[in-house]
């Protein structure tokens, strides 16, 4: 039997954070897929968005198997939610060995966990639109999709698909 358990992330878990991030990258690659640059995922890119209490470490019989980061508001992304009101999920990303164990799921459902915990009105996130299989993961989870909006970063010019799920009521 798997165990899944997933903990925030300290200072120790930087390179761990890095270590699981450039898996990915290298597996998203095998497949031509291009969501992140190596240099955007070096903690001393993300450290200029993100701290390390944002990140969350999943793992996989004891073993590092995913992270993600949980933040409060999303200047880039969804700068018109106030602080607070929503939390927002980033850089999701689940080691080789790892994938179909059910970590990925277990890693929503503590997200929406998280944000039961801290009382927010929703949850949101963003992914790529031309990735249909992560889109239907999403969707299976109860995130409803929002809109395609452009968005300039540092690392380069996208188009994202916007998804939302609502731990209250949705507005009207």
């Amino acid at each position: 039997m798997e165990i899944i358990s997933i903990r925030n992330a300290e200072e120790k878990d930087k390179k761990i954070i890095e270590s699981i991030m450039q898996n990915t990258i290298a597996w998203l690659e095998e497949f031509e897929i291009s969501q992140w640059s190596a240099q955007e995922l070096r903690w001393e890119s993300l450290s200029k968005i993100f701290t390390i209490q944002d990140f969350h470490i999943a793992y996989l019989n004891g073993v590092p198997a995913g992270c993600m980061a949980l933040v409060d508001y999303d200047h880039l992304f969804w700068p018109e939610v106030p602080k607070g009101e929503s939390l927002f999920l980033h850089k999701l990303a689940v080691v080789d060995w790892a994938r179909k164990s059910g970590i990925s799921r277990a890693m929503i459902d503590y997200f929406k966990e998280q944000g039961r915990v801290r009382g927010v009105a929703a949850l949101q996130l963003e992914t790529d639109p031309e990735r249909p299989k992560l889109r239907s993961f999403y969707e299976q989870h109860g995130f409803q999709f929002v809109k395609l909006h452009a968005v300039k970063t540092a690392y380069r010019d996208s188009v994202n698909a916007y998804y939302i799920y609502y731990l209250r009521e949705e507005p009207h």
